[in-house]
C-alpha cells in the first residue's frame, strides 16, 4: 500500500492524501469530496477511463492511479501541459528513463504509452480534477494493447517505489506552476512536432505537418498550405509518422 505520510511530507501544500486499496475511479472519489488540494490514490481502479471516455488497462498494485482536486487559478494557462511536464520532470529526476509526450496528454517511453492525463473542469464549483494513470511496473498487458502500451519499468526491478514517484510528481507540479517553465519542458519533450499527423475534423480526415504549439497548448498544423490550430478538447490524433 502506498504511504500517504511520505507524500504529504514532501508536499506540505497538499491539504490531505486519501489512499485506498481499490475504487471504481479516483476521479469519481474526487468529485464526491471536492476539497481543494486533496489527492486521491488507489492501488487499483475498476472503471478506468481517459479523454473522450476511452478505457485503459489497470493492474492491481502495479500502476499509479490518482486524482487531485484544485481550485482553478488564472496563473495556469493549461493544467494538462503542467501535469505532463511534472510527470516528465519527475521521471527524469528519479530515473535514467527518457520519456516523451504525445499531444496532448499521453506520456510515451520507447514508443509505447505509459501514462495518460485527464483534466476535468467543474465550473459549478470553480474546481478542476486532475487524473493521472501511470503504468509503473506492469509485466503483461492484454494482447490487444501489447503493441501500444508500455510501463515505466518492464522486465526489470524498479529502482524507485510508487510512493517516491508520486511525491516527486506533485512536488514538481507545485514548483512548475509557480515558475511557468512547464510549457518549455512540455514542448521540448514533444515527439509530434515536425511529424506528419492525421486527424478528423467535422467528419473529414485531414493530413498535415505538426509545426508548433500555442501557449495554451493548441497544436498548429500545416495542411497543404492551410494553417490549422487544433484544440485538444475537440481533436484527437489518429496517426503520426
Amino acid at each position: 500500500m502506498i504511504k500517504r505520510e511520505m507524500i504529504l511530507a514532501q508536499n506540505p501544500w497538499l491539504t490531505d492524501v486519501s489512499v485506498v486499496a481499490e475504487t471504481t475511479s479516483t476521479q469519481i472519489d474526487a468529485k464526491n469530496d471536492l476539497v481543494d488540494k486533496k489527492l486521491f490514490i488507489a492501488d487499483m481502479q475498476t472503471q478506468t477511463r481517459g479523454r473522450f471516455g476511452r478505457q485503459y488497462f489497470a493492474s492491481n498494485g502495479d500502476g499509479i492511479y490518482m486524482s487531485l482536486v484544485l481550485k482553478i487559478s488564472e496563473d495556469v494557462k493549461d493544467y494538462t501541459i503542467l501535469t505532463a511536464a511534472a510527470v516528465l520532470t519527475a521521471i527524469e529526476n528519479l530515473t535514467t528513463k527518457k520519456p516523451l509526450v504525445k499531444w496532448v496528454n499521453d506520456i510515451y517511453l520507447d514508443n509505447k504509452k505509459i501514462c495518460g492525463i485527464l483534466v476535468e473542469h467543474l465550473l459549478s464549483s470553480n474546481s478542476i480534477i486532475i487524473g493521472v494513470g501511470l503504468n509503473f511496473n506492469i509485466e503483461s498487458f492484454p494482447i490487444a494493447l501489447r503493441e501500444k502500451a508500455g510501463s515505466l519499468f518492464t522486465n526489470e526491478t524498479p529502482t524507485i517505489t510508487r510512493d517516491i514517484l508520486i511525491a516527486e510528481i506533485w512536488s514538481q507540479f507545485h514548483q512548475l506552476s509557480s515558475s511557468q517553465d512547464f510549457f518549455n519542458i512540455y514542448k521540448s519533450h514533444s515527439f509530434i512536432l515536425g511529424k506528419t499527423v492525421e486527424f478528423e475534423e467535422n467528419g473529414h480526415t485531414i493530413i498535415g505537418t505538426a509545426t508548433d504549439l500555442t501557449e495554451t497548448g493548441e497544436l498548429i498544423v500545416n495542411s497543404d498550405g492551410l494553417v490549422k490550430v487544433l484544440s485538444s478538447g475537440e481533436i484527437s490524433l489518429k496517426k503520426w509518422l
